[in-house]
């Protein structure tokens, strides 16, 4: 080979790294930058309990089917391989700038496998990014527990909930009662008329249930205020519902429930 030729490709060389590095250099902060984003969202959304990367969530204090803890799991790995695959590039990128172009040359194999293996890692944050906005402002999973919704909901139904700011008539909702997380179905909004008594619940003088227990909160007639809900479970002889804890504050409502991934039946317990 002539030493034009030789030196043809050794300028080709040095143009492909330095295209290499150029692009490894944009990938490094793209990264790292997503990746503090998404850190911040991480930070932000600990106040909610049904976000999946919650740090303090257990099933015992948060129902949450099998499906979101694996896919929790799983993609946590992902995330610290993720990281560490890219801190080592980082170091190999900052190491590599301070070589001499023939070492640049003749590292410039492993390098590529080093950048092969970081590009691969790259749509990790931004897939995070998009998994937190979505499960962190939009949507999550939770888990029903107990028989109070049959034969709607079955103990143990994995189903998906959305965060909304307005409920209606009939909505499914995940709500807070002390430390526990309850499914109830809404049967009054604010403005509707409520009675209740021994006879049983009347919202806007049409009769609602008559099964009351021996232990009930009576109310005469009320229009329900505004920020109020009354909630009741489907399983009316098996529920803990508005009958024994009152109107529950539109701040204890955490979503409703928009689909049912389980496919179980249950008879009414």
């Amino acid at each position: 080979m002539s030493e034009e030729n030789i030196i043809k490709g050794t300028k080709e060389i040095l143009l492909e790294s330095e295209k290499l590095m150029k692009k490894s250099f944009r990938m490094i902060i793209s990264f790292f930058t997503l990746f503090i984003t998404c850190a911040i969202l991480f930070i932000i959304l600990q106040q909610n309990k049904f976000f999946i990367f919650n740090l303090n969530r257990t099933f015992n204090n948060v129902p949450s089917p099998l499906i979101a803890e694996l896919f929790s799991l799983v993609f946590i790995i992902i995330i610290i391989v993720g990281f560490i695959v890219y801190v080592i590039f980082a170091i190999k990128f900052f190491q590599r700038r301070e070589q001499n172009e023939a070492d640049q040359i003749d590292s410039l194999a492993k390098y590529k496998k080093i950048h092969s293996a970081a590009d691969m890692f790259s749509i990790v944050p931004i897939f995070l990014v998009i998994v937190i906005v979505i499960n962190g402002f939009f949507f999550s999973f939770a888990q029903v527990e107990g028989v109070s919704m049959q034969p709607t909901f079955c103990d143990n139904d994995a189903v998906i909930i959305k965060y909304v700011d307005d409920y209606q008539h009939d909505d499914i909702v995940i709500l807070k009662q002390n430390d526990l997380y309850l499914i109830k179905r809404l049967v009054a909004v604010p403005g509707d008329k409520l009675l209740v008594n021994a006879s049983g619940v009347y919202i806007n003088d049409v009769l609602i249930e008559d099964t009351m227990g021996n232990f009930y909160i009576a109310y005469d007639e009320i229009v329900i205020p505004e920020g109020y809900y009354y909630v009741l479970g489907d399983n009316r002889n098996n529920s803990e519902d508005s009958r024994m804890f009152g109107l529950k504050s539109e701040e204890n409502m955490l979503g409703k429930v928009i689909y049912k991934i389980s496919t179980n039946t249950c008879p009414i317990e």
